[in-house]
């Protein structure tokens, strides 16, 4: 927390006004400028040439007006200091700007990940370049010296210094340090002469000018770069311990105490002792009556690096392993209420907030049970492939829209009821998924939608040939033994062949048990189509005019919903299993061209094996059967 002498009077009497103007210009307690940081404009507007999709995103000229606006209201700001050393690179940048917001229209509907043109590569590369420029040395200490300039001058009276001082706060945490904590040096060191963690009330005598030079020196002071490790405490039960990666999941209730001297060995044991020695951090249950502070633990290796968002980092890669893996496979999203940052193994940070804890069903231990089964399967890849690169930006935004859409139908707001707004929400954030994923693999949107539509008809083959199973073991027959024994079959944790063999296989027992009367004929259809290649063929037909209808349904309930258009919610709710195949389907073929590193337009666009085998006129048991026969036994 900030000192209070930073607006108080607690100043020799010798000290200039403008000394205490300095050092209260750092305290960020009262009030922010309209006004963004040059670094924050230039950001948005590289992120709007990378990943603004939609044809009115640029071509609409009221948006790259406001952007316009903001960036002369920025560059207004600037200081003088700061100016003249982004001077060249500034005047590139808005160059390239206006020459690709003059640019015909045919250009500026370009989607995201096509946008190879010239004035697009241009405006981009300049505004890293004065990315680089700005985060500097020699701009960062220009940003203190246009600070103190700004304290000297008297005659402001339009908080002149807030921009300022804003620029300079996200310098320093781009250069990687924790602004935070160099804002409160820099108060210090400009009030009384000593670091933060100084007394300053006994260094009264150190010369006004020596504190400002030392003020600067520490400014433009690089970052230290040092190995660095990030706790995370989560509450929510996951009962789960992997590794893989940079990432370690640890079951608090086994690991806390463990961690003593006198306790079972685990990876990383001394480093969670020296956490948890004193009572304070990452505390569990001791007695039935108790609750624990944390449930999970997941330490992340973020390896020799800065200490700016190191937390964040941390939680993001956790997030992404969380959210795919929950995506796909069901369960209770953790609450992280705790976290710890080690620095060369020393702690240097702590922090804890309050759980929120949602409207999901009290003490889920069903869903914590497959939050960690969905770790365990597909955390390790995602883990790994995050040790090895990081994750692509049109797939994180992926990623997060689909969290978004996910959300008011996930076990963590079970007990309740998804809104109207809910579930016509599902359109638009499934066709924005598809969207980033189209740019990630260099492709319109229009054609990543075509591409998708063809695997509809295979995957809406197996969701209805599974549905086909589930009716026939709901129950009542004149066979309850066979029944069971089919039902202890087809949900086995552990099952001996594919799904497929099983109803091929069993086909006939299940139609003998099956009392859904009024579905018999379809039922008996999609079962024997497992080993009729002509039924297949027969439903892949009818499915794909179904992809057409839906694809066409579900592009006037997008622009209905975003554009006003008519559109009742009937049909909203029609499209929407369509809508979610796509957005899902088009994430994970995403996400595994990252895993596998593999062409992103390869993954999107080729169909599966057992697709491919069934669609040249195979039948599936036929293609499973071959299939096992060709692995080699273990």
């Amino acid at each position: 927390m900030f000192r209070d002498y930073k607006v108080s009077s607690h100043w020799a009497d010798d000290d200039p006004a403008w000394i205490k103007s300095l050092v209260s210009s750092l305290d960020r307690r009262h009030g922010a400028s309209s006004i963004m940081p040059l670094t924050s404009v230039v950001d948005e507007i590289a992120a709007w040439v990378d990943m603004a999709s939609g044809e009115e995103a640029w071509a609409k000229r009221t948006n790259h007006g406001y952007l316009r606006l903001e960036l002369d209201r920025s560059t207004g700001a600037l200081g003088a200091a700061v100016r003249a050393v982004v001077s060249a690179p500034l005047s590139r940048f808005e160059a390239a700007f206006t020459r690709l917001v003059n640019s015909p229209r045919t250009v500026l509907v370009h989607a995201p990940g096509s946008r190879t043109d010239a004035v697009w590569t241009d405006l981009a590369s300049s505004a890293k370049d004065l990315l680089t420029t700005l985060e500097a040395d020699g701009a960062t200490t220009a940003s203190w010296d246009d600070l103190v300039t700004a304290a000297r001058d008297r005659s402001l009276s339009a908080r002149q210094y807030r921009p300022i001082a804003d620029l300079l706060f996200d310098q320093l945490q781009r250069r990687g340090h924790d602004s935070e904590s160099i804002f409160n040096t820099l108060a210090s060191l400009v009030a009384y002469g000593p670091e933060a963690e100084e007394s300053p009330l006994h260094h009264l005598d150190v010369p006004t000018e020596d504190r400002i030079a030392r003020a600067r020196v520490t400014v433009s002071s690089p970052a230290e770069v040092e190995p660095t490790v990030v706790w995370l405490g989560y509450q929510g039960h996951a009962w789960l311990t992997l590794s893989a990666g940079r990432v370690s999941f640890m079951d608090a209730q086994w690991h806390v105490p463990n961690a003593r001297p006198d306790g079972q060995g685990f990876d990383h044991k001394p480093e969670l002792w020296d956490l948890v020695k004193d009572g304070y951090q990452f505390k569990v249950a001791k007695l039935v009556d108790e609750e624990s502070d944390v449930d999970l633990l997941v330490r992340v290796d973020l390896g020799e690096t800065t200490a700016a968002g190191a937390v964040k980092r941390a939680t993001d890669m956790v997030e992404t392993i969380l959210n795919v893996s929950i995506h796909s496979f069901g369960g209770i999203h953790p609450d992280l209420v705790q976290h710890a940052v080690l620095r060369s193994g020393r702690q240097a940070a702590w922090g804890s907030v309050i759980s929120r804890r949602e409207t999901g069903f009290p003490n889920d231990s069903y869903g914590a049970h497959l939050t960690g089964e969905a770790v365990e399967r597909h955390g390790p890849r995602i883990a790994q492939a995050l040790s090895r690169d990081e994750l692509p930006r049109y797939l994180a935004a992926a990623i997060e829209v689909q969290v978004i859409a996910d959300h008011p139908f996930s076990r963590d707001m079970a007990l309740r009821k998804p809104s109207e707004a809910d579930i016509r929400s599902i359109v638009p954030l499934a066709d924005r998924v598809v969207q980033h994923v189209a740019a990630h693999a260099a492709m319109s949107p229009d054609d990543a939608f075509t591409e998708l539509r063809q695997h509809w008809p295979h995957t809406r083959w197996t969701v209805d040939v599974q549905n086909a199973v589930g009716m026939c073991l709901l129950g009542g027959s004149t066979q309850p033994q066979l029944t069971q024994d089919l039902s202890r079959d087809w949900f086995a944790t552990s099952p001996s062949r594919p799904w497929v063999l099983f109803v091929a296989d069993r086909t006939g027992q299940l139609l003998s048990v099956c009392q859904v009367e009024h579905e018999r004929a379809w039922i008996t259809r999609m079962l024997r189509s497992v080993t009729d290649a002509a039924v297949y063929a027969e439903l892949v037909q009818e499915y794909t005019a179904e992809a057409e209808m839906l694809e066409g349904r579900r592009k006037r309930v997008r622009n209905g919903l975003v554009h006003g258009n008519p559109t009742s919610f009937a049909m909203v709710k029609s499209v929407r299993e369509y809508a979610s195949f796509l957005s899902s389907s088009a994430l994970w073929r995403g996400l595994e061209s990252y895993i596998e590193v593999i062409d992103p337009r390869t993954a999107l666009t080729s169909l599966t094996p057992e697709a491919a085998a069934m669609r040249s006129g195979q039948d599936a048991a036929t293609y499973w059967r071959n299939r096992i026969a060709s692995q080699p036994s273990s």
